[in-house]
């Protein structure tokens, strides 16, 4: 988690929600699928909403395909990872919009394949806390800009499907703009990756189905 999520939103909804521009167009997706490019918005241009590949490469590795899981950060690693604790104090976060998120059912009905999509009951468009970083190597014209979505420890809602028991760190409103801030501390901002409120979230089955035993399955071929 989170391996797949949603920005189903058309461009004047996500410029309404958001006090930037896009870079580019964009088109609405129900499958944000890891290398795909999402739009995101740094704390160094937060007036822009521009796009990274999804499933961060460090700057030092060997290339953007050597990489293992490192779409999601874990938020009790950041402070002792040399990898996320450098992006992290020098400001290298960013806001992830999104319209939900999927997860296959592994604790009510394993073997059903059921899938479910996450999404919040207060605003359809909202934000995960991301890192992300920027890439430069042989072999590529342009840097290669990537980013990851962090996870915590899950609520009520997301735990009772998920067995790992993690979820995406979905900001508050009011906590977007200290998120991106280079004013707080890092202990300060560790206090805003939290659990989102069980009350302002839903769950809801979807149509989308894991046909192969422990993957999500898309019309377009690609699996999770």
């Amino acid at each position: 988690m989170c391996a797949r999520y949603v920005l189903e939103a058309a461009e004047k909804q996500i410029l309404a929600a958001y006090a930037a521009e896009l870079t580019e167009p964009f088109t609405p997706t129900i499958n944000a699928r890891i290398t795909e490019r999402m739009p995101v918005i740094t704390a160094d241009e937060p007036n822009k909403l521009q796009f990274m590949h999804f499933q961060l490469v460090a700057h030092f590795a060997q290339s953007p395909k050597a990489v293992k899981a490192t779409f999601n950060t874990r938020d009790d690693n950041i402070m002792s990872s040399k990898l996320w604790k450098p992006l992290f104090v020098n400001h290298k976060r960013v806001l992830v919009p999104t319209t939900g998120f999927y997860e296959l059912d592994k604790v009510t009905a394993p073997l059903e394949n059921q899938v479910y999509k996450f999404g919040l009951t207060d605003r359809p468009i909202f934000s995960y806390a991301g890192l992300w970083s920027k890439w430069v190597g042989e072999g590529y014209d342009l840097p290669y800009y990537s980013f990851s979505i962090i996870t915590t420890e899950a609520n009520e809602t997301v735990s009772a499907v998920h067995d790992k028991k993690r979820m995406p760190v979905i900001l508050n409103k009011t906590d977007e703009s200290l998120w991106l801030s280079k004013d707080l501390s890092p202990e300060d901002l560790l206090q805003l990756l939290q659990p989102y409120p069980d009350e302002l979230m839903f769950a809801k089955r979807s149509a989308v189905r894991a046909n192969t035993p422990g993957r999500i399955s898309f019309e377009d071929g690609n699996s999770l």
